[in-house]
Order: structure tokens, then sequence, then C-alpha cells
């Protein structure tokens, strides 16, 4: 924890609260929720119930019973706007570990997403292999669309990608670079 000071800040808690829901890329237990609040911030376990339970009369976030003993906790939109608004209050060295946090939390779940292929119609005869690769913020690395006469073929494709993205990723950036490198040394 960075951050070694107590918060008691009743209107900081509950930012810190609707900061790490809007970051998180699904509903948060509440164990995980408490987790990567407390983890990252000094805030007493009242403090921080008193500030969900506000937020959640107010209709910034969203609690929904899975069981007796099991409760998920997400943003409204109307939390989304006031977290948008706001958010900069947040001390940055709250932020970065809550950040961190929350992408430890789903990293296994995101590495696994990484990687998407389909098989998609371009028209009665023809396919084509759709494959995507992205980084562990899910951000984009590489989007291509291969063209194959048949769905086998398109299916094929598919597969080879989803078994070597980043070998095929890697070789594209490689190309890339030595084609960069080739024109540096025409400059010459």
């Amino acid at each position: 924890m960075l951050y070694k000071n107590e918060i008691e800040d009743e209107l900081m808690i509950q930012f810190i609260i609707l900061y790490a829901l809007n970051r998180s890329d699904e509903e948060l237990a509440y164990a995980d929720l408490l987790d990567v609040v407390q983890k990252n911030c000094e805030i007493s376990f009242t403090d921080l119930q008193i500030g969900l339970d506000n937020l959640i009369t107010t209709g910034h976030v969203f609690v929904r019973h899975l069981s007796s003993i099991l409760s998920v906790y997400d943003v409204t939109d109307k939390g989304r706007y006031v977290i948008d608004f706001f958010y900069k209050q947040i001390p940055l060295i709250i932020r970065e570990p809550i950040d961190e946090s929350i992408k430890a939390l789903y990293l296994e779940k995101r590495r696994r997403e990484a990687v998407r292929t389909s098989v998609e119609p371009l028209n009665e005869r023809e396919y084509y292999a759709d494959c995507e690769l992205r980084d562990d913020d899910r951000t984009m690395l590489l989007s291509l669309k291969l063209y194959a006469g048949t769905s086998k073929e398109a299916g094929r494709m598919a597969e080879l990608f989803r078994a070597n993205s980043e070998r095929i990723y890697s070789g594209i950036l490689n190309l890339f670079n030595d084609g960069e490198d080739a024109s540096d040394e025409k400059e010459d």
C-alpha cells in the first residue's frame, strides 16, 4: 500500500469505491471489492461499508444478490457519470494501485480472451477468418481478415492463428521493422 494515511473523508471513500467498480471488467463480488479497495487504501471497514451503502441508496452502485451470502456490485450509469467527472479528485498514488489490483484480478481471464477468431461468410460460397489479438489491457494489437474460399479453409486459418498468434504478430512486426531498416539504408 503506497498511500499510508487513513482516509476518513466520506466523499473520498465513495469516489474510491466508484473508481474501483468503474475500472472493473465486470461486477465485483463483495470480497473482491473489499480486497481491491482496502489493499490499496487505509479505510476502516465501517467507513467503507457506510460509503458503499450510501452509493447503493443514491443509485450510484447496483447490488445483485446471487445468494444469501454472495452479492456482486457494479457501478450504474449515474455512478459512471459522477466518477468520470470526479476521478481526478482521487490521488494518483491511490488510483494506480487500484488499477493494478483490478488488472491482476482479471489477468488470467484477459489472457484467455486475448485471441479471438471466427469464420464469417463473405457470400454464399466464400468465407473469411476474422482474427484478433489483444494485450492484457484489452488493447487491440492486431486485427486480420483473411480471405478463404471455403468455410473449412477459413476454419483452418482461424485455428492456425489461434495456435500461433504471438508468432504471427512478432513476424508481422519484424517485417515492418525490417522494411523500416531498409528504407533507412536507402536514405544514407
